[in-house]
Parts: C-alpha cells; sequence; structure tokens
C-alpha cells in the first residue's frame, strides 16, 4: 500500500539576481527541473537518527517558474525586478513548490515526510547552483498546510554564487558554464549525499558545506571565508594547516594556471589563521536592506572579493568532477634522485 504526503514550500522573496541573459539561462533550467521530476526515485535519510529509506518524490515547480516567467515579461530581467521592487512594493517576487513524497514500504509519518521534503529541498539547492551558479533562492519562506507551523522551512541565498559568477567573468577564471540539470542530480544521486546525517566522505562534506555557505546573506565575513577554504581543501585533499602552497599547485593541476585577479588563496588561507589566533576583527549581525551591499563591501573585515573567487573556484570543482564523473580528486606525490 502506498502513502504519500504533499509539502508546500511557499517563497516569499524568491527572484534571484540576474541580467537578461542570466535570467533567460535560469528560466530555461527551471523549466528542466518541471519536467524532470515526475514520480522520481529517492533514498534519503528519514529521521534524526540518519535511517535511511525509499521514496517516490514529484516536484511541481510551476508556481516558482510562473513567478519567474512574471519577472522577465515585466522587467525584462530578474535585476530589473528586484530593483522595481524598491519602489513598488506590488511587485510580485514570491513563488512556490509543492513537493510530493510516496512511500511504499509504510504508513508515511508527518515528521518523516517533512525530513525527507527538507532533503529533497537541499539536494534541489545544490543540484541548480552546481549546474547554473545563482539559480535558485529561498528567503522569507515558510511550510504551509495544516501542521506546518510545527516545521521551519530553511532559507538559502543566490547571491554569493551569482556573485561567484560574475566575479569568474570578469577576471576570465575560472570558466563557469551551464550544466544539463539531469547530468549534475544524477551526480549527486551517486554521492548518496541524500542519505548521509553525518558527512563521512569528503565529497558529502564540501557539498554540505556548500549549503552552510548558501546560508549566508549579504556578509561575506570571515565565517564565510572560513566555509569556503575548507570546501577548497577537501575537495583537494590539502589537511595540512598549513597547506596554502598544496592548495595552490593541486589548483594549478586541475584548472591550470590561476590569473593574479583570481588568486584568492592567500586571502582565504591568511583569514582562517586569523580566526584561530583570534585577531580576526567580528561584526554583529547587519540589517539586511536593499542598500546594505554596498554599504557592507565598503566595512573592513569584508572579504568580498575572496568569498566571490573562492566559490567560483568550489563550484569549477564541483563542475570538473561531474564532467568526468568523479566524485574525489586523487594525487600522487613522488620525486627522483639525479
Amino acid at each position: 500500500m502506498t502513502s504519500s504526503a504533499s509539502i508546500q514550500l511557499h517563497i516569499a522573496n524568491a527572484i534571484p539576481p540576474g541580467n537578461e541573459k542570466e535570467t533567460s539561462d535560469i528560466i530555461a533550467l527551471w523549466q528542466e527541473v518541471s519536467g524532470f521530476f515526475a514520480d522520481k526515485s529517492f533514498s534519503s535519510r528519514s529521521d534524526f537518527r540518519g535511517d535511511v529509506h525509499d521514496y517516490h518524490v514529484t516536484l511541481d515547480a510551476g508556481p516558482l517558474l510562473k513567478a519567474l516567467e512574471n519577472a522577465r515579461t515585466e522587467s525584462g530581467s530578474f535585476t530589473e525586478h528586484q530593483q522595481a521592487f524598491i519602489d513598488d512594493a506590488g511587485k510580485i517576487m514570491e513563488g512556490g513548490l509543492i513537493i510530493t513524497i510516496a512511500s511504499e514500504k509504510q504508513e508515511l509519518a508527518e515528521e518523516e515526510s517533512y525530513q525527507v521534503a527538507t532533503a529533497f529541498i537541499q539536494q534541489l539547492v545544490m543540484a541548480t547552483h552546481i549546474a547554473c551558479p545563482g539559480s535558485f533562492q529561498i528567503l522569507n519562506a515558510r511550510f504551509l498546510g495544516e501542521n506546518a507551523h510545527l516545521y521551519e522551512a530553511q532559507h538559502f541565498d543566490a547571491r554569493i554564487f551569482y556573485g561567484a559568477y560574475k566575479t569568474a567573468i570578469e577576471n576570465e577564471w575560472p570558466k563557469l558554464r551551464n550544466l544539463a540539470f539531469g547530468e549534475v542530480w544524477n551526480w549527486l544521486e551517486g554521492t548518496e549525499v541524500s542519505q548521509t546525517y553525518t558527512a563521512i566522505k569528503s565529497i558529502d562534506k564540501s557539498l554540505f558545506t556548500l549549503l552552510k555557505v548558501a546560508e549566508q546573506r549579504n556578509e561575506y565575513s570571515a565565517r564565510t571565508a572560513l566555509l569556503v577554504m575548507y570546501q577548497i581543501e577537501v575537495l583537494l585533499d590539502c589537511r595540512q594547516f598549513n597547506s596554502l602552497e598544496d592548495v595552490r599547485n593541486r589548483t594549478r593541476l586541475v584548472l591550470g594556471n590561476i590569473p593574479e585577479a583570481a588568486d584568492c588563496l592567500q586571502e582565504l588561507h591568511e583569514v582562517r589563521n586569523h580566526l584561530f589566533t583570534a585577531n580576526q576583527p567580528v561584526h554583529p549581525p547587519m540589517l539586511i536592506c536593499h542598500t546594505a551591499e554596498r554599504a557592507l563591501r565598503e566595512q573592513l573585515g569584508q572579504h568580498n572579493s575572496a568569498v566571490e573567487s573562492g566559490t567560483a573556484l568550489v563550484l569549477k570543482l564541483f563542475q570538473d568532477l561531474v564532467a568526468h564523473g568523479a566524485y574525489r580528486y586523487r594525487f600522487t606525490e613522488s620525486f627522483t634522485r639525479d
């Protein structure tokens, strides 16, 4: 007997940034996503103990896609729509997702359905940003329906990934490209990240940290820099405290020479070390408003360019692994005697 539940996620601020071309690319991605999930098998952790079960998931992304298409029709691009919203609160910024979860093995408990829906949303965040950086935004979100008030929706920003994408274009490195969503999703399924409650494998550690980065808003402080540097070191298997040269050399091996303008590694490394020695300045959480980004970029202790360049590097490493159907880099050190 099949048991099913539908989880409705309402996103009050669902429009990510993007110029006309980027807006079209993001809408194309969500059109692909909309047709991808129809009774799709999905293995997921089902509770806080980490028990794993098999489910079938169907995603209705229609409300979100409609909001994205409306923003393009009204304003020409997502960024222009965001600007128009500042002067006109009547502009539609909200969208939503409906996730239907089915289980053939047992009665689907309410909390279990929200656990599975959350794991699915997290993997959707990973997949969309690896496939098309900056394409998915879940801000001011909440679940709808009976007893939905008992469960808190998680929030993920698109801004840091969009900033990484724009920085990569400006620096002409690394070369980020749009990938087919299905290719990225199938690769993520191979990592078994949705089945993991505590990451042990390096790839799962870096993917979970990608979610932590997505939780950061427009404040790219030392905490964000630490998360980005951690991802780079995990992906490149550099675990020593003073591993900057190893990180730099392995980055060159995988992605080629690093242009000076894109070389964020020294700053990220120094920020990490200053945190451990308690020499890093600390700010309180900032008011989030439409003028915050400009003000924060001028504030001491922000690491905007390093964080964005580092995130671009992380996304490129993920894209490279996807393209080669791989889940880790294996480096071998050798020497000769002359």
